[in-house]
């Protein structure tokens, strides 16, 4: 693990969560294969509604409540309603905990250093990061260590990209907020080395967006599916049509899911509010859908509970993760 590899017993110590139940990693465990578990406890990057600082600790709860109440650890079978079939969970192991990146409020560059060495260890030891927000800025940081650790696995590696969002994220800077913040991670993400500009894809665009932003997406070759898109065409279609232009010609996908894509009369709980969004049942069924490709990096963003008293946008979110694992989660029984 990165220098500070006593942090998830540190970050941890005061909670009975990991996400999905996970073990906690220990120093030099073995993690190939595996999902790596990076908390990113950082909303100082937002412009707005603040509190997903506390979204870490919102999925880990939320995800863990699933594992309990939904997933028998006897290895028992059990009938999955929204798929069909039966199922057991993963006698093997698939999921590990590193605890969360060392965040500094007073240093975007300390912070965006501290993930991206996290999420760079993970995906170096052949794990598959995931990240867990905090604001979408976030997912800069944790792209970049991935994107980082690929080029050490092979130098002419490239990785497509695929960002679900209300919004494009795609400003090159915004007001006192400078260059790194939410609004501008899908802008920083198109500036990394190794990805193929051409392969960005956004789904779930909402409302009124930059028309230079979306002028800049579309003459690098990237595409934009807009809210009504998925609604005119069918999430599933439109999830089709993504992967086909992510992966074009690489071995590796990255996806970034900002919760906000869906209609904040679902899930309010976020830092900003998108009306005609997607629905959990469009958002659950493109998650269905790019989770059978060979996504080797993520991260979920703008989870803020302290927005939603009701829990319900904690666990819509943690459904969505576990659209996104349980191929990995569970055997055919």
């Amino acid at each position: 693990m990165p220098s500070n590899d006593n942090m998830a017993e540190i970050v941890l110590e005061n909670s009975s969560n990991t996400l999905f139940n996970a073990p906690l990693a220990v120093e030099d465990q073995d993690i190939e294969g595996c999902i790596g578990v990076v908390g990113m406890p950082s909303d100082w990057t937002h412009s707005s509604r603040i509190g997903a600082r506390l979204g870490p600790e919102a999925l880990r709860r939320a995800t863990t409540r699933i594992m309990k109440e939904y997933v028998p650890a006897t290895g028992d079978a059990f009938y999955d309603a929204l798929h069909g079939g039966s199922w057991r969970r993963n006698p093997d192991k698939w999921i590990v905990d590193l605890g969360d990146a060392n965040i500094d409020p007073t240093s975007v560059d300390n912070t965006t250093a501290s993930i991206a060495e996290m999420t760079e260890y993970v995906r170096s030891q052949r794990g598959v990061p995931l990240a867990l927000g905090g604001d979408h800025y976030n997912s800069y940081p944790a792209c970049l260590g991935y994107s980082r650790a690929l080029t050490k696995i092979d130098p002419n590696r490239r990785f497509g990209y695929i960002q679900i969002d209300g919004h494009l994220d795609f400003s090159d800077r915004l007001g006192a907020w400078g260059h790194f913040n939410h609004a501008t991670n899908g802008r920083r993400v198109s500036e990394l080395p190794n990805v193929v500009r051409e392969n960005m894809v956004w789904i779930g665009v909402t409302g009124w967006v930059s028309g230079g932003e979306l002028s800049l997406i579309e003459d690098m070759g990237g595409k934009v599916y807009s809210s009504g898109d998925v609604h005119r065409l069918g999430a599933k279609k439109v999830a089709e049509l993504a992967i086909e232009q992510a992966t074009r010609g690489c071995d590796s996908l990255y996806l970034s899911m900002d919760i906000d894509a869906m209609d904040a009369g679902y899930l309010p709980g976020t830092g900003s509010i998108v009306h005609s969004g997607i629905t959990p049942k469009q958002y659950c069924d493109i998650l269905d859908v790019i989770a059978k490709q060979p996504i080797d990096g993520m991260d979920i963003a703008e989870v803020a509970p302290t927005l939603d008293p009701s829990g319900r946008t904690e666990a819509i979110s943690a459904h969505l993760l576990y659209s996104v694992v349980r191929e990995r989660m569970l055997v055919t029984a």
